[in-house]
């Protein structure tokens, strides 16, 4: 996916390399070019959750269905924090991003 928004930046400089991606995404970092993600993006003690309904045989609703609920940002092993962060590194890159490329 980060490559295809790459795509679109180098686009908006007209066809212009951006070379290696990193000294461009760290430059961008703390700026509106980028969404810093975090674990609980609704402030501390508000988690995130998605229930899904899924098929039981894996393609219709024939022999019924089942639901899960699955919790956002509770990984054992990896955190989203505020900074730099292994699951999304610098963060996410926001509604300004590619036009922030352009010459």
């Amino acid at each position: 996916m980060i490559a295809g928004v790459q795509a679109l930046a180098q686009q908006a400089r007209h066809g212009v390399a951006l070379g290696f991606a990193n000294p461009g995404i760290y430059q961008r970092y703390g700026t509106a070019a980028y969404h810093d993600v975090t674990d609980h993006p609704l402030g501390a003690g508000r988690d995130l959750a998605v229930v899904r309904v899924d098929y039981v045989n894996g393609t219709d609703a024939s022999k019924g269905t089942t639901t899960s609920l699955r919790s956002l940002g509770q990984d054992s092993s990896l955190r989203a924090v505020v900074g730099y962060d292994d699951v999304t590194g610098v963060g996410t890159p926001g509604t300004g991003y590619v036009s922030s490329y352009r010459p």
